[in-house]
C-alpha cells in the first residue's frame, strides 16, 4: 500500500491492486475503493487503480495531489486533458500524424525561430524515429537543430524521464522560443512539459525524447 498523500482537507491513496476494490473496472481505470478501506474520520478517500504499472500509479497520485494543492477545477483539468493526444496501443511506436505535423509547423512558421538540441534516449525503441519526425518539422518551420543531428547520448539527469520534455536553464523564466514551441506542440495535441537544467545557457533549449511511457501493467 502506498503512503497517504496529504492535500488540503483530503488525502488520496492510489492502490494498484484490483483485489482491493469491490467494483474494480474491467481494463485500466480508477475508482473509489470499498468503504471498508476508507477511514472517514480522518478525511481520507482511497482510490483504487487497476491495469496500470507501479510507476504510472505513482504519477497518477502526483497528478491528483497537484490538482488538490493548486485548487484546480477537475472539470477544467479533464477538458484540458481531452486536448492531448493519447499514447498509441501497447507495443506500437510513437508517430507524428499528418494533422499533428501540420499543426506543429503552422504554430511555428512565420514566428521567430531558434536553435535547439534534440536528444533521443538510446534505449528507447521508437525514440530515435519519433525525434527525427519532430526535428524534421522544426526545420521546415525554420528552426535549427544543433549539430544538424539527433544526439543519442542520454544526459544523466534526463535518462529516467519518460515521454518528451523541453529543457531550459530556468523553467520559471523560459526563453520566448520555448514558450512558442510549447504552444505549437499543444496545438498538435502533444503535451510538452518544460523543466529546468541550470547547466544550460540562459537561451539554450533541449528537446528530450525519452522512452515511451509504460501504461500497461505486467502480470
Amino acid at each position: 500500500m502506498k503512503p497517504l498523500l496529504p492535500a488540503l482537507l483530503a488525502s488520496l491513496l492510489l492502490l494498484p491492486v484490483s483485489a482491493r476494490a469491490d467494483d474494480a473496472p474491467q481494463g485500466p481505470g480508477c475508482g473509489l475503493a470499498s468503504s471498508a478501506f476508507i477511514s472517514q474520520d480522518q478525511g481520507q478517500v482511497v482510490i483504487n487503480c487497476v491495469g496500470v504499472t507501479e510507476e504510472l500509479g505513482g504519477q497518477l497520485a502526483g497528478v491528483l495531489t497537484y490538482v488538490l494543492q493548486h485548487r484546480l477545477d477537475p472539470q477544467i483539468v479533464i477538458a484540458k486533458l481531452d486536448e492531448i493526444e493519447g499514447a498509441p496501443a501497447a507495443g506500437a511506436p510513437r508517430t507524428l500524424s499528418a494533422d499533428q505535423a501540420q499543426a506543429l509547423v503552422q504554430g511555428l512558421v512565420g514566428k521567430p525561430s531558434a536553435a535547439i538540441a534534440v536528444v533521443a534516449n538510446p534505449d528507447g525503441k521508437d525514440a530515435g524515429d519519433y525525434a527525427l519526425a519532430i526535428a524534421t518539422k522544426l526545420q521546415i518551420a525554420g528552426w535549427q537543430i544543433e549539430g544538424r543531428q539527433i544526439r543519442r547520448t542520454a544526459p544523466p539527469n534526463l535518462a529516467d524521464i519518460t515521454g518528451i520534455a523541453l529543457v531550459v536553464h530556468d523553467e520559471k523564466s523560459p526563453p520566448e522560443a520555448a514558450l512558442q514551441l510549447k504552444r505549437a506542440m499543444a496545438a498538435a495535441k502533444i503535451f510538452l512539459p518544460i523543466i529546468s537544467d541550470p547547466s544550460l545557457g540562459k537561451d539554450a533549449e533541449l528537446l528530450w525524447i525519452g522512452k515511451r511511457p509504460d501504461f500497461d501493467a505486467k502480470d
